[in-house]
């Protein structure tokens, strides 16, 4: 059998350098945009699709919220078990596959952050996340969806870009290559270790457009859906960093 991509990129180095450095002030703008957007108040159950180790499910829970997460690597639900128990946050996570996992009972709001789906060149297969959110969410629930913004990807499009999180740590080339015949962009990541190794790995992302997401949505029952450009909650437009979808059951 051949063993799935997100078990080999989705590992602790990946973790390390792609979630647990994130930029705190980008962070707490994350979770303020939810709150406002998602009409969310303390008490509120939130499911968070793809949590990993809870870079938002932790602070959001420290906003109040009580917060559902669900992700395929066990390690990183240990990881955000661990740090939920040590500062008694209300976080519940469920290793499970987010394709197949609902919430139950319903939840107030949902969130699917950092480019958490659109693995798949089949939409049919991609839905399914969007699926499950709508059946996690109670009536008038919303559900909030971050996208890689492809018409900005394309405006200004890099064939490599390095990332370094700091200072003499280790150093991700990223190599993108759009597949436009099958509408994807396949990229390789490799990570320049401090010792001299060389770690090579492979994802696919689904080049989704903002009126294919919107499209998406609207087939699973989604209404009221607005685009947002970033988490400063201006309009979408073809320079935006972001694709933010807001739908509401």
């Amino acid at each position: 059998m051949t063993t799935p991509w997100w078990e080999t990129f989705f590992d602790e180095t990946y973790a390390d350098f792609g979630l647990a450095a994130a930029d705190p002030e980008r962070v707490a703008a994350i979770v303020e945009f939810l709150l406002k957007t998602l009409d969310l108040k303390a008490g509120d159950r939130l499911f968070d699709q793809c949590c990993g180790i809870g870079r938002l499910s932790l602070p959001l829970a420290r906003r109040g919220l009580r917060v559902v997460g669900v992700d395929q690597v066990a390690g990183y639900l240990e990881r955000a078990r661990a740090a939920a128990a040590s500062m008694d946050l209300p976080v519940e996570c469920h290793c499970a596959d987010a394709m197949a996992f609902v919430a139950d009972p319903p939840c107030h709001g949902a969130v699917n952050w950092f480019t958490s789906f659109g693995y798949h060149e089949d939409d049919a297969v991609n839905v399914r996340m969007f699926q499950r959110a709508y059946e996690s969410l109670r009536p008038g629930g919303r559900y909030a969806v971050d996208y890689i913004s492809m018409p900005m990807v394309f405006a200004r499009f890099q064939t490599r870009h390095f990332t370094e999180k700091e200072p003499g740590g280790v150093i991700v080339l990223e190599e993108p290559k759009p597949d436009f015949a099958r509408g994807m962009i396949e990229s390789e990541w490799t990570f320049l270790h401090t010792d001299g190794r060389r770690d090579r790995r492979r994802v696919s992302t689904r080049i989704y457009m903002p009126h294919e997401i919107v499209a998406l949505l609207r087939r699973c029952g989604f209404g009221a859906i607005e685009l947002y450009g970033s988490t400063g909650g201006e309009p979408f437009d073809r320079l935006s960093p972001r694709c933010i979808a807001v739908a509401r059951k």
